[in-house]
């Protein structure tokens, strides 16, 4: 009889699986093999370590009759502070740090965790011989460890807090511990310090911005043949200029805010950030931008032409005082009164002046000071919960660019000379309106 054979196709098949198999049991063997070894040649890391306390180093001393408030005070640490904590196992730490060193491994670093958060860049040192299961810490804000200490000094404002304390490596979890601390988030003499200098930087900014013309456009100019003038009140200064006061308000929340993070955080470098930068340099493009269009303008026409409709104004004013008094001569005098203001470059109130040009409220301007209110609220607020300046996206800066780009666009094109108010149907007199801006009355 014959004997069937297999085909050659299965024989070949049969034969690369064998060999997978074999490779992949070897592949095994070496793993295994290789198991012991790097055992061997690592240093696991101790996890019988507990933090048994902590306290203010150096301690204060007291005297027996010092009372309880007394000595909670002088035990509560602060930003700045120095920390003693008593390590059971610290010895065992020192030993994996010798062990790791002499094999060449990656270093851990042991860090100091604060209500759960890896102070990063904190690192200790031991004063004494590692048996003696003292180590020590200075609580100093790092770059590094920024974040975290956002978290555990969060609200400054608020009362004092106990901390727990604890120690571990950077990249695990912290060892045991029942050690805590009471801490104070604002060092008295800091905020005594930051308290003053805002209270400055706000009273000095008001100051200047409602008694000098530093945030105004120019002084007033009421022709000395008005009449009518004794019954309109003058201001010393003229209105208040969109632009200026837009800069005025990015300088005024950015430095406050750094004083802020000082005062809380005692970091005085690496504060401003780019975001800060920006928003203050859009201010000061877009006030540069706004004096440079004003000075091109023809201010000579435009002047004349102002003084022509406010005489003509201030007659009204006048006669209109003289007359029999209704609510809606009343009216007419307000809006006659706000438009003389205008045309003689007199301030009608802060928010009235930022968005209103020579006739009244303009779109583009509400716009951008109403995006500028916003964002510097957002800023400030963002400010007080992360202790930073705040990283704004490129959306927003643009928005406030864009708002800016069009105020300055749309302020070529603004009347320059105010518009003599129609008079209501049935008065007398008409021909006094019809005077236009540029003739005279």
């Amino acid at each position: 009889m014959l004997s069937r054979m297999p085909p050659a196709s299965v024989t070949t098949g049969e034969s690369q699986m064998n060999r997978f198999v074999f490779a992949a049991l070897g592949a095994f063997a070496l793993c295994a093999a290789a198991l012991p070894a790097q055992a061997q040649n690592d240093c696991p890391a101790p996890t019988d370590v507990v933090v048994q306390s902590a306290q203010k180093y150096p301690p204060a001393t007291l005297d027996d009759a010092a009372t309880d408030q007394q000595k909670q005070a002088a035990a509560t640490v602060q930003l700045g502070d120095t920390i003693e904590l008593t390590i059971q196992g610290l010895d065992k730490l020192q030993t994996d740090a010798e062990c790791r060193k002499s094999k060449g491994l990656s270093k851990r670093t042991l860090v100091l965790f604060l209500a759960g958060q890896a102070m990063k860049g904190l690192t200790g040192y031991v004063p004494q011989p590692p048996a003696a299961g003292k180590m020590r810490y200075v609580l100093a804000h790092t770059e590094e460890s920024k974040a975290a200490w956002a978290l555990v000094l969060a609200k400054p404002w608020a009362r004092d807090r106990t901390l727990e304390v604890s120690v571990g490596y950077e990249d695990a979890y912290p060892f045991n511990s029942s050690a805590t601390v009471p801490f104070r988030k604002l060092a008295t003499v800091w905020a005594v310090l930051g308290v003053i200098f805002m209270l400055v930087l706000v009273g000095a900014f008001i100051a200047l911005l409602w008694l000098t013309d530093m945030c105004r456009e120019g002084r007033p100019a009421v022709p000395s043949d008005t009449a009518g003038i004794a019954s309109v009140s003058l201001t010393a200064y003229g209105p208040f200029s969109l632009s200026k006061v837009q800069a005025g308000i990015w300088f005024l929340i950015i430095l406050g805010a750094y004083i802020f993070i000082v005062t809380v955080t005692h970091d005085i470098s690496g504060t401003i950030n780019t975001t800060a930068l920006t928003l203050m340099g859009i201010g000061a493009a877009t006030m540069v931008g706004s004096a440079v269009i004003t000075t091109n303008q023809g201010e000579s026409a435009n002047a004349e032409a102002q003084a022509d409709v406010a005489r003509v104004l201030a007659d009204r004013i006048q006669e209109l005082k003289t007359s029999q008094q209704t609510a809606a001569t009343n009216k007419e005098l307000r809006d006659l009164e706000i438009a003389f203001r205008r045309a003689t470059n007199q301030s009608i109130g802060l928010w009235n002046d930022i968005v209103s040009d020579a006739n009244g409220v303009n779109f583009h301007r509400f716009q951008m000071a109403a995006w500028t209110v916003v964002l510097a609220f957002i800023f400030a607020v963002a400010v007080t919960r992360i202790l930073a300046m705040p990283d704004f996206d490129s959306t927003l800066l643009a928005l406030q660019g864009l708002s800016a780009g069009t105020y300055l666009g749309l302020k070529v094109s603004e009347s320059k000379v105010t518009d003599v108010p129609e008079k209501p149907r049935g008065s007398s007199d008409v021909s006094r309106y019809s005077v236009r801006p540029g003739s005279s009355a």
